[in-house]
């Protein structure tokens, strides 16, 4: 059961502070998924930033080579093994 749930059942209960209860989970639900994606983008940026590192212009320029070809989950895998080498 996550907050947002917790929240209904609230508002739903005979309870003199329920709607008070139900904002304030609700709030906490939407601060803890705010937090949630910040932290997914700080590990993407982190993973970009080390990706940058390791993969050198050479191994780029190869997969480049034919645009005709080229294949963004090609890129991807090539970035994610590069980086798992380390």
């Amino acid at each position: 059961m996550n907050a947002n749930e917790l929240a209904d059942m609230a508002e739903n209960a005979c309870c003199a502070y329920q709607k008070e209860i139900a904002a304030m989970l609700r709030q906490q639900q939407a601060e803890i998924e705010a937090l949630k994606k910040e932290a997914a983008l700080q590990r993407l940026s982190d993973f970009t930033q080390e990706a940058e590192k390791t993969l050198t212009d050479e191994e780029i320029i190869e997969l480049f080579e034919n645009p005709d070809d080229f294949n963004c989950i090609d890129f991807a895998r090539a970035i994610l093994k590069k980086a798992q080498e380390k």
